[in-house]
């Protein structure tokens, strides 16, 4: 069965006003959801990311949830491994997280033992990883990120993919396609719609029935054992509507 989960962007009005994700969890754990995902920008945000970072912990263990991690940092930099991997898998393992999501970086241009390297530090520290198609010229294109999970899979690395469904509209990329050609590496699946506006500018996420994407046809494709994460601001009134149409898309 597809597990639903929520990153705490969902909740970002209240992020924004300085409301810590430690408080944020407790609510995605009354919905019934097991899995959530944080944001490390927001960590870092607050008065004390020590303490914020062990608070985290303990919310999701009294709320039996699941965590992962978004990282907005690359995971390789000029064909290196970024120098900072330790210190955010270190966050991940003081949060028992399981999961750490980062941008591609130059990961098509970067030697297998470097890839290697990455996985072996990655599994000192108790963690999977993906990489993600993000909406930026560098991270976000079909054939930037075509490449990088090709050398990933020709590497035998361990390394997963996040695909971001909404991404793609602001690099002028059909998200329908790119799925197509990139299913069978997604390993984790970021849930959002747009507006579909033209002008890049213009484009905003919507409420899932608002927007332009076939987002149901696409998640039917899915193996079950990819996670599926709303990530997209949403009011709270309408978070338990969200959350039951994606459930009842993927019958969970």
């Amino acid at each position: 069965m597809t597990t639903v989960g929520i990153n705490t962007l969902v909740y970002m009005s209240d992020l924004q006003a300085g409301t810590p994700q430690s408080s944020v969890l407790p609510r995605i754990a009354d919905l019934g959801i097991k899995l959530a995902e944080v944001r490390r920008e927001f960590i870092l945000a607050g008065e004390n990311p020590d303490t914020e970072f062990d608070r985290i912990a303990a919310a999701a263990k009294a709320g039996g949830l699941d965590l992962f991690y978004s990282v907005p940092e690359v995971i390789t930099k000029d064909g290196k491994a970024n120098p900072e991997l330790a210190t955010y898998f270190a966050e991940a393992k003081r949060m028992n997280v399981k999961n750490v999501k980062l941008n591609q970086g130059d990961v098509k241009d970067v030697d297998a033992d470097v890839l290697h390297g990455i996985d072996a530090l990655a599994a000192e520290y108790g963690v999977t990883l993906t990489i993600e198609n993000d909406q930026t010229p560098e991270n976000g294109t079909f054939a930037c990120t075509e490449a990088s999970l090709k050398n990933v899979k020709d590497a035998g690395s361990a390394i997963g993919y996040t695909f971001d469904l909404g991404n793609w509209f602001w690099r002028d990329e059909d998200p329908t396609k790119t799925f197509a050609a990139l299913k069978d590496y997604i390993t984790v699946f970021h849930l959002k719609n747009v507006n579909g506006a033209e002008k890049r500018e213009d484009l905003s996420t919507v409420m899932l029935e608002e927007g332009v994407i076939d987002w149901k046809a696409l998640l039917a494709q899915l193996s079950d054992d990819v996670p599926v994460f709303l990530e997209y601001p949403i009011a709270a009134a309408d978070v338990d509507h969200e959350v039951t149409l994606v459930r009842q898309a993927v019958n969970a």
